[in-house]
């Protein structure tokens, strides 16, 4: 007794374990495609037309405004000839305290939303991953349903063939399995073609030849059932326009306080020169606004209204959006649970009522076309609870997805 209980526990320990690292595997092969998706995406945006990234030297200065200025002036007398002055400034439009520390707070998110547009762009991406593997993984299971059914049926149609060449039974039955057999080779081409073009996207997002066998992310657990709105605020679409909202709140209260209007310090030398005096001197200048009321137009400022107007009636469509998607899809889920009871329930039905046909039907107290009916209900009941497993594993990917959660 001894023996078998600690066999049993290593038995379990290493089930644990070889999921825990079966689902590692799958995770890290997933985001291993994402990650590949995403840079033949960059590569192929580079070489558009785009300039290089290297090639592109943009920048700002810390504490200058604008471009610095040179002023030259000369002035001569109209009646003394020999009487002038000249004067060089060099004027550096300095930026104020406020629009230094105003531009930190830009800059920081400015390169908040450029992360949120890479996390966007890389559940953009995820979805179109995930549509394409669980579009090839359906048609791989339903064409799989369909062999099975289809080596029953052969079967059958073999054993009914001998019946019939002997005279025992009328040709109509091989008929009716051949005009079975007929509809699922039609449904396999379209299958098929299903098939094909997921794997062409998928080809085409990763340059990958084969998909991934285990695509589950069933070991991923959705966090949304406890604190929903949390999780939504979280979504890389709905921080990026929270963060646009913030960078246009930001960039009209430093205009509205007259941040940009720059500090000029201005150094000059004069050279003031007639027929006795040569004069020479050096100053410093420094003009500074004055912030009295708001430096805004009535224009700039309508403007700013109808700019963030439009970013709250987003960020209120967007909630409602994400907040209706993944409600519907946790009705989809409740419903693929509901149907799997319902289909463990018809599939054993359908099987008792096949087997209790079949014994009738060697009497001829029911028509060969009723039994052959039950029959192809209970396969078409069998693949049916088998896709529902698919669908919800593909459902929770679909979860994972409408909460912003990338591969």
């Amino acid at each position: 007794m001894f023996v078998s209980t600690s066999c049993i526990k290593l038995c379990l320990l290493a089930t644990l374990v070889s999921s825990s690292f079966l689902c590692h595997a799958a995770n890290s092969e997933l985001s291993q495609a994402l990650s590949t998706s995403q840079a033949r995406l960059h590569s192929l945006s580079q070489s558009g037309g785009q300039l290089p990234q290297s090639q592109i030297s943009l920048s700002s200065s810390a504490w200058l405004n604008g471009l610095p200025s040179i002023s030259l002036s000369h002035l001569g007398s109209l009646d003394n000839g020999n009487s002038y002055e000249q004067e060089l400034s060099l004027n550096l439009p300095i930026k104020s305290p406020a629009l230094h520390s105003s531009d930190k707070q830009i800059k920081q998110l400015t390169q908040s939303i450029q992360a949120q547009q890479v996390a966007l762009q890389g559940l953009y991406l995820s979805g179109l991953l995930r549509q394409s593997l669980w579009e090839h993984r359906l048609a791989a299971v339903k064409l799989a349903q369909l062999d099975r059914k289809s080596q029953l049926l052969n079967k059958l149609h073999s054993q009914q063939k001998q019946l019939t060449d002997a005279g025992e039974l009328p040709i109509a039955h091989i008929l009716l399995l051949e005009r079975e057999l007929v509809d699922i080779a039609l449904e396999r081409v379209d299958l098929n073609q299903q098939q094909a073009e997921a794997l062409a996207l998928y080809q085409q997002l990763t340059g990958q030849e084969q998909i991934p066998q285990d695509i589950a992310e069933t070991a991923r657990p959705l966090s949304a059932s406890s604190q929903p709105n949390d999780i939504l605020a979280q979504h890389p679409l709905w921080q990026l326009l929270s963060l646009q909202k913030q960078q246009q709140l930001l960039i009209i209260q430093s205009q509205q306080a007259g941040d940009k209007d720059p500090w000029t310090v201005s150094l000059t030398a004069k050279n003031t020169a007639d027929n006795q005096v040569d004069d020479q001197q050096l100053g410093i200048a420094v003009s500074v606004p004055l912030t009295l009321g708001s430096a805004l137009s009535q224009t700039e400022l309508s403007q700013w209204q109808q700019a963030n107007t439009e970013h709250t009636l987003n960020l209120d469509r967007t909630y409602i959006e994400l907040k209706t998607q993944l409600k519907m899809l946790e009705q989809q889920q409740q419903n693929l649970l509901d149907q799997q009871t319902l289909l463990t329930q018809a599939l054993h039905l359908s099987r008792t009522i096949t087997e209790e046909l079949a014994k009738v039907k060697d009497q001829n107290q029911v028509s060969y076309e009723v039994w052959l009916r039950r029959y192809m209900d209970a396969l078409d009941t069998e693949s049916r609870l088998a896709l529902n497993q698919v669908a919800q594993q593909q459902l929770h990917s679909q979860q994972l997805q409408a909460l912003g959660i990338s591969l």
